[in-house]
């Protein structure tokens, strides 16, 4: 034990109460110096101390204790929880709350206690210290909830603005989609298939795909360059190679029809691109359709998010497939 118990804690983890107590001396600051003596027999305690005489004491109770102390008649109960703590005396009963620094007694002050860096204090001192440390304790306790009130406004203002600005977005990605109708545009890619006298009917369905694939892989994306192999594997590498040799020959394909690529005017492209999804759905089995269709719509992310043009040419190509698209969440 350290010397009067200086950086010993008590179960609250503050200073204890700076005295020594030894087996038979005690010393402190308010109890002055005294020698004691215990001893138990029969469930009775009896001690002896050369400054406040003998006590006989009991438990009457769970948290109660009679006893007599030089021939005064001595009742102390506890109960109760630490926010209310209802203590049993002769002269009634009073309410206390515990606090990091001791008691506050709300019906007697004058019994409240108070520990500051083990210095034990009690009665009206202590009541005062009691009553600035609940002053201190509501000042600090308004301010930490104005704090997360301000913290949780502005955290609620910076979501809105977040929501805000995503609908923002979305609304103006909307406004710069291009406004197509099937019926609109399929008139003028006949035209050019005319001018070119192509029958997209007498083409072979490897044909069709590869100029799909063009379609919605390059010129969504504003590019005239179909993608490179991407695997290492020589089998996979030479598929991938046939697969585009055959759009890069599509590719040219699409700049005989409409010049030098991409074209200036896009509604020609949405034309055409309706034309050859009209066939392809046309001579293939509906299964096959539409599992070409979502291998088109997966291909166009191996680059990345599709762009507002590779979006439009998806939907027109499912009109024109006669496939009716539904995105995740939908019902």
């Amino acid at each position: 034990m350290t010397i009067l118990k200086v950086g010993e804690k008590d179960r609250d983890g503050r200073q204890k109460r700076i005295e020594h107590t030894g087996r038979y001396l005690r010393a402190s600051r308010t109890g002055g110096l005294s020698l004691r003596a215990q001893t138990r027999a029969a469930g009775v305690n009896l001690t002896g101390n050369t400054r406040h005489g003998v006590r006989v004491s009991t438990r009457l109770a769970k948290n109660t204790q009679v006893a007599f102390q030089n021939g005064r008649f001595i009742l102390r109960g506890r109960y109760g929880s630490d926010a209310a703590k209802f203590n049993l005396s002769k002269s009634g009963v009073t309410v206390s709350t515990k606090t990091p620094i001791g008691s506050f007694n709300w019906i007697r002050p004058g019994r409240s206690s108070a520990k500051i860096a083990g210095v034990q204090l009690r009665g009206h001192n202590a009541a005062a210290i009691q009553g600035l440390y609940g002053l201190f304790a509501a000042a600090s306790w308004f301010v930490g909830a104005l704090l997360r009130m301000v913290t949780g406004l502005l955290g609620g203002l910076h979501r809105l603005g977040t929501v805000a600005a995503a609908r923002r977005r979305l609304a103006e990605e909307e406004a710069a989609r291009p406004d197509v109708a099937l019926a609109d545009v399929k008139p003028l890619g006949q035209r050019v298939l005319d001018e070119h006298a192509v029958s997209i009917a007498d083409w072979p369905s490897r044909d069709q795909l590869a100029a799909l694939a063009f379609a919605l892989l390059v010129l969504g994306r504003g590019s005239t360059r179909p993608p490179r192999p991407a695997s290492d594997n020589s089998i996979a590498s030479a598929a991938e190679a046939a697969l585009l040799e055959d759009i890069a020959e599509a590719g040219r394909q699409w700049d005989t029809w409409l010049g030098p690529l991409p074209p200036d005017d896009i509604e020609p492209v949405f034309g055409v691109l309706v034309s050859i999804a009209e066939a392809y759905a046309r001579d293939n089995d509906p299964n096959r359709v539409t599992e070409t269709l979502l291998a088109l719509d997966d291909a166009c992310l191996l680059d990345g998010p599709k762009t507002l043009l590779q979006e439009t040419m998806i939907d027109l190509t499912a009109e024109a497939m006669g496939v009716e698209l539904v995105f995740e969440g939908e019902a």
